[in-house]
């Protein structure tokens, strides 16, 4: 099948085609035409209008209410050399499906030029200069495929069994007499859901005593845990008590030297104070004594002089 070619092959990736326009583009004829494409030279049916001339610029395709058109500039920024799109293509001229008008050279030359092959409407083709808004037709493949090639379509819907109706099934008498025994039937069921409620009791053993030694080691680890901090709290106690011991020892050691310090000064305060009074007592015997000296001279001074004066009264 790759001699006919393929407008879904030659898509680009990512891209979808755009739909077939509303109407059909002027030229085409309105017998069996569907506006997808038509012959260069095909005549148009009786009653039918004659094809545009090739200088009347293809018809837009229709565009959604109030979307306008882009300019030149947009559409320009927005292609890209090599890219394939589809466009509604009349001659030498074709307009995508934004309803930007493109022009269409030949693949040999770059000269603006119709198709070779005759077919216009939609049909992909190639961006050769964004910037000039020039676009390359995909040339299609009319060959005839040779004979083998591909398989033909009535052989494809042709079914290679053909279907018979198969004839419809009846219900048999009750086998009376026929098939197991219910006692052994009760009795495996029995066993099974005895066998199923043990093993369901065993799981639920094992898992409640999974849970409880997973209880027990996580009380065992907490009480770990509080004894740990109890014994912290204790040493830290035992470690305030001891330092409030040593400062009170601190502060008595201090009193007391204080005090023996104060009684030290008392005491030499004391001793000065004896020596002073002791010295103030020798003073003041010595005073007396000079005292009683002075009074004893001036009492004899004083009878000396009337002796003296009685003499010279004599005299």
């Amino acid at each position: 099948m790759s001699e006919w070619g393929s407008f879904i092959d030659e898509t680009p990736s990512g891209q979808s085609p755009p739909p077939p326009p509303d109407h059909a583009p002027a030229g085409a004829g309105t017998d069996g035409d569907d506006g997808w494409g038509s012959f260069a030279d095909e005549t148009p049916a009786a009653g039918g209008a004659p094809p545009p001339p090739p200088s009347v610029p293809p018809p837009a395709p229709p565009r959604p209410y109030g979307v306008p058109v882009p300019s030149p500039e947009i559409a320009a920024s927005l292609l890209t050399e090599g890219e394939t799109l589809w466009a509604q293509v009349d001659g030498a001229e074709a307009v995508l499906g934004s309803g930007c008008r493109v022009a269409v050279v030949r693949g040999d030359d770059g000269e603006a030029g119709a198709a070779a092959d005759g077919f216009s409407g939609w049909r992909p083709v190639t961006v050769v200069d964004p910037a000039a808004l020039t676009v390359r037709l995909v040339p299609l493949d009319l060959a005839e495929p040779p004979v083998g090639t591909a398989t033909p379509v009535a052989e494809l819907y042709t079914d290679p069994e053909p279907y018979t109706a198969a004839e419809p099934g009846r219900v048999g008498v009750f086998p009376v007499g026929q098939g197991p025994d219910l006692d052994a039937l009760l009795h495996r069921a029995q066993e099974e859901e005895r066998a199923r409620v043990r093993a369901a009791v065993e799981a639920d053993t094992l898992r409640a005593e999974r849970e409880l030694t997973a209880a027990k080691a996580e009380s065992r680890e907490r009480a770990e845990a509080a004894e740990q901090r109890a014994a912290q709290r204790e040493q830290r106690a035992q470690e305030a008590t001891r330092r409030a011991q040593e400062y009170a020892e601190q502060q008595i050691g201090k009193a007391r030297d204080e005090v023996a310090q104060v009684v030290w000064q008392w005491q030499d305060r004391a001793q000065r104070a004896e020596a002073e009074i002791a010295r103030l007592r020798d003073e003041l015997a010595k005073a007396e004594q000079a005292g009683v000296l002075r009074h004893v001279l001036d009492r004899r001074r004083r009878a000396g002089g009337g002796r003296d004066q009685g003499g010279m009264r004599g005299a």
